[in-house]
């Protein structure tokens, strides 16, 4: 099983495996998606726009490549529960042949952040109340530490950070762009567990947000609630330098939406 970690390119977090890649990947990354701006520059360095680079690249980076991209539309809930996706309108999305991506797509499939309906039906999956209950039980318990933690270690640089994602997600929702409002939500959560300097919690809540991604994304969108409440308590308390408030305001922003996302998970079954 690939262990994920998240490497940051300008304000993205990208999943990686091997540290020693994550550069490499990135900017792969980057050539998959040349029209976004953010990838212009990573660690200072300018990333090649001229076509045909992609063939340069092996089959083994490529396939890295377009799976730490998929996974990142996953944790950042760009895919939702129950959309399919197929090999072919994945290559042609990407700007790639079916070989990499039909790695990329197995790979995902054995980490259940994907799930084979059927020889045609690929889908990413809708939880069942169950495994979601475990889930966020488990998130609960590391994200409230990890809260905890960077109340006592961040620094003004670390505050103004996470300051700066809520201003975004705020200005995102009033907008009415909630992809982008839930994407800031995902980079707020791991932004506080980088101010703790946890990179192996890191990892782990990387699993569990690859499978969890998309849900809380779906839920915050279709119901278009707010997201930065107990996110303004925590960052206050990180400030005021008292852990117990920071992991309580963490805990209780994961126990507010548990009733709203069983609702929207059942939703699945009642439209079926």
């Amino acid at each position: 099983m690939v262990q994920l970690a998240f490497v940051k390119k300008d304000s993205h977090h990208i999943p990686c495996g091997p540290m020693v890649l994550c550069q490499s990947i990135a900017v792969q990354i980057c050539q998959l998606n040349k029209n976004d701006a953010s990838c212009i520059k990573i660690d200072h360095e300018l990333v090649s726009q001229e076509e045909g680079k992609m063939a340069e690249i092996n089959q083994v980076s490529l396939g890295d490549a377009i799976y730490q991209r998929l996974s990142q539309d996953l944790v950042s809930g760009k895919l939702r529960p129950n959309e399919k996706v197929t090999i072919r309108g994945l290559a042609e999305r990407l700007g790639t042949s079916s070989t990499p991506v039909r790695d990329a797509v197995q790979r995902l499939l054995r980490d259940e952040a994907l799930e084979q309906r059927s020889m045609r039906d690929v889908r990413v999956p809708v939880p069942t109340k169950a495994q979601y209950l475990e889930i966020a039980s488990i998130r609960r318990e590391l994200e409230g530490f990890a809260a905890s933690r960077a109340a006592e270690m961040v620094g003004p640089k670390e505050i103004r950070r996470l300051n700066q994602i809520i201003e975004k997600n705020e200005a995102a929702a009033k907008a009415g762009r909630w992809s982008q409002a839930v994407k800031y939500n995902q980079e707020f959560h791991f932004a506080l567990v980088e101010g703790a300097d946890m990179p192996i919690l890191l990892a782990i809540l990387s699993r569990l947000w690859l499978r969890m991604g998309p849900l809380i994304a779906g839920y915050y969108a279709r119901e278009q609630v707010a997201l930065v409440r107990h996110h303004q308590t925590i960052v206050a308390a990180c400030e005021n330098r008292d852990p117990a408030a920071a992991a309580a305001a963490m805990r209780a922003d994961i126990d507010d939406a548990k009733e709203g996302i069983i609702r929207y998970i059942e939703s699945f079954t009642t439209n079926d």
